[in-house]
Parts: structure tokens; C-alpha cells; sequence
């Protein structure tokens, strides 16, 4: 979830060897193969053999299977590689749907502003407002703090996916559809995290988790509803669905992660890392996000450009990280930023991304876990380096 990392102890992935993960019921079915429909510029595009080659490089040095979605000025170009299932020999198709991970993020804050603009909620109210005084106060840095503190990452409050107890929990019951509240008892009393100049922002997924419990207080209705009938729904992301809160079909692509650290890949997918509350676990594809982003940051259809401007309102986080209100910039060391989220989590991987300087869009599944350690990370990373290298050329 978002550009931070995990720490697995070595006693954690011990346990994996004796728990018996795969003999569970798969949360993430079989994939299916699909036949994908969709209007592009693939064939003519000037750069497809750079785009292709790009991504069967990084197949070729271990990553499973890859989905990539680039919009410029000469098209819109569409490219795959690997496998959606590797057991089942099922390539990795445009259409295939993939988890998001931290991309829910940015989903849950456009709602949150969608319902600012309804007058149901204010991004400067304390959540205290929301959030009974027996939650906050076992909750470390949360005295004082507001919902935009929450949407910004300045809140300073202990990020649960960094707790080794949490991925035990996982570990031992993987299948777990996780409440809010559940998760938050490896939050109370763990002390948060100090937030000094030049960097006053902290990533931390308990915020945006916190946020969800302070929608459904505003509103007296879950956020998963919310979000599928005002965001989801009106921009037709007929194949994007919420983890936990909403039924997977069977064609997701499984994801992978070298789990045991011996170098050899297996398949996580039925790991749930608290989806469904706000921080993760919306899945997608690379036509849905476009979609999505395209009305959000492009057309400007979803919300009023006021509240666009306060999304864009960024804090620095480290040398080349900003946290706006539920949206991130990121590739400030390239020749143009980019605006909009990353998504990491055990299993998987996704950029979605808006250069606003350049009127680009890029979109793109890996369904390989980057989140945690591993010889396969610095692949991943140079994987979206050297893409987005090519986009900006």
C-alpha cells in the first residue's frame, strides 16, 4: 500500500511454512482467459515497439505478468505480458482485472470531497467529530488532528500494514474479511511517528482507514456503497470491485510474492491485507482506471475544480514524495511529475498517474508484491522507471 514498505519478520514467513495457506478457500478464484475489447491506437502508436519491449524485458527478468495503459498525443496504446495465472498458463490480459491496492485511496478521497461538495462532510472538521473519544484516545497523535491531516498523511499515526503482528493475523487467517476496528487494536498505543520540515507528511494507511469510519459517521452509510453509487457507477467501472466488501468474478489475476526469500515466486492471492477499509483493496483494470482518472483529472467531471485545487495541495514527504489529499506526486525527478497514486500490497502492484505538463496518462498492473523485500523488487522498480522514462521521451 502506497511507496512504503513492510517489514515480514523471519519468524512471520517460519510460520508460513506450517500454516496451511494454500489448503484454504481462495478468496482470489482461478483466472479465467478473456477476450478483451477496446479502442486504441496500439498498432500505429510510434512508440509500440518501445512500450512492448519495455515490458517483455521485465517478464523476461521475473516479474509474472504485466497490464500497461499509456494515453499521449499520438493514442492510446495497449500492452501485456506473462501470465494472469501461472498454474494455469493464463496470460496476463488488458482486461483482466488486477488489485489497485493504495489507488483505493484516491477513490476514497474523491468520494470524500464528492460529499464536501454535498455538504455531508468537511475536510477541516475534527475527526473527533467522527470517531468516539475511546478510539482516539488509543490512538497516538490522534488528538488535534483534522480529516484534510488524515487525506494528507500529517497526522503522524502508526501505519497498521508496518505491524508484524497484523501480517501474523494475515498469516494465520488469511481469508479474514477485516472490519475497521479489528484492524485498529495493532494501532492503539503504538507510538506514531515525529513529522519534522523539510518533510511534514508520514504515509500511513491507518489514515485513510480512519477517514472510512469518518464518511460512514457523516453519512449514517457504508463507504463501499458510496463509492460504487457515486463514483464507480456514474463513470461506468463496470469491472472494478472492493475486496472485502463486494464479491470478486473469477477472472482476477492471481498475485505472486517470493514469500519463503529462496527466489522462488508463489501465489499469495488469498492473503487479505485488510481490504475494504479504506486503504486497499479495490480491483481494477487498466481501462476502468483510465476512465476514472481521465473524468477526475482530464475532463474534470467528477468534482468541482475548487476541490481538485485542494487535492493538489502537496506536502513533502521525502526528496521526491508529496501527499496531497488522498493524492500522491510522484517522478519529480524526471523531466515532468506525475499526479495521481500508487498501489502496493503483498501480491501486487499498480501506478495510475496523470503528467499534467505533458496531457499523458499511464496505467499499469503487475501482479507481483513490492511492498516487502525481495530480489524481485528492484526489477519492479526499475520496470516503472524505465517505462515512465519512455513515456516522458
Amino acid at each position: 500500500m502506497g511507496n512504503k514498505i513492510f517489514k515480514l519478520v523471519k519468524f512471520t514467513i517460519a510460520i508460513t511454512l506450517v500454516i496451511s495457506i494454500f489448503s484454504c478457500k481462495k478468496n482470489v478464484e482461478t483466472s479465467m482467459q478473456l477476450a478483451c475489447d477496446f479502442a486504441d491506437s496500439s498498432s500505429t502508436h510510434p512508440k509500440a515497439v518501445a512500450f512492448q519491449n519495455i515490458i517483455d524485458k521485465y517478464i523476461g527478468k521475473g516479474l509474472p505478468g504485466i497490464s500497461v495503459l499509456v494515453q499521449d498525443s499520438d493514442g492510446v496504446w495497449i500492452g501485456t505480458g506473462g501470465y494472469a495465472d501461472i498454474a494455469n498458463g493464463i496470460k496476463f490480459q488488458p482486461c483482466h482485472i488486477s488489485k489497485a491496492a493504495s489507488i483505493t485511496k484516491l477513490l476514497v478521497g474523491t468520494l470524500t470531497f464528492k460529499l464536501q461538495e454535498e455538504g455531508k462532510i468537511n475536510i477541516n472538521d475534527p475527526i473527533s467529530k467522527y470517531i468516539d473519544k475511546s478510539i482516539l484516545d488509543k490512538i497516538k497523535n490522534a488528538e488535534g488532528k483534522t480529516i484534510k491531516n488524515l487525506m494528507n498523511h500529517t497526522t503522524g499515526i502508526f501505519d497498521v500494514i508496518t505491524s508484524s503482528e497484523f501480517y501474523l493475523a494475515v498469516l494465520n487467517n488469511p481469508n479474514k474479511d477485516w472490519t475497521q476496528e479489528e484492524l485498529l487494536k495493532y494501532v492503539y498505543d503504538v507510538p506514531g511517528y515525529e513529522l519534522n520540515n523539510p518533510y511534514p507528511a508520514h504515509y500511513s494507511s491507518t489514515n485513510t482507514l480512519l477517514l472510512s469510519m469518518c464518511i460512514e459517521k457523516a453519512t449514517g452509510e457504508k463507504h463501499e456503497k458510496l463509492l460504487r453509487e457515486k463514483i464507480l457507477d456514474p463513470l461506468g467501472m463496470s469491472d472494478t470491485y472492493y475486496q472485502g466488501r463486494e464479491t470478486l468474478p473469477t477472472s482476477a489475476a492471481q498475485g505472486y510474492y517470493d514469500l519463503h526469500n529462496n527466489g522462488e515466486i508463489v501465489n499469495v492471492s488469498n492473503l487479505i491485507t485488510g481490504s475494504g477499509n479504506g486503504y486497499g483493496g479495490i480491483y481494477s483494470n487498466v481501462f476502468d482506471l483510465y476512465k476514472f482518472i481521465q473524468a477526475l483529472l482530464v475532463k474534470k467531471t467528477v468534482l468541482t475544480q475548487a476541490s481538485l485545487n485542494m487535492m493538489q495541495e502537496f506536502v513533502q514527504e521525502d526528496d521526491y514524495f508529496y501527499t496531497g489529499a488522498s493524492m500522491i506526486k510522484k517522478f519529480t525527478d524526471k523531466p515532468n511529475y506525475g499526479i495521481g497514486h500508487t498501489g502496493r500490497d503483498l501480491g501486487y502492484c499498480a501506478d495510475l498517474f496523470y503528467f499534467p505538463e505533458r496531457n499523458i496518462t499511464m496505467v499499469f498492473f503487475v501482479n507481483y508484491g513490492t511492498d516487502g523485500n525481495s530480489a524481485l523488487k528492484p526489477v519492479f522498480m526499475d520496470f516503472e522507471s524505465e517505462l515512465v522514462d519512455e513515456i516522458l521521451l
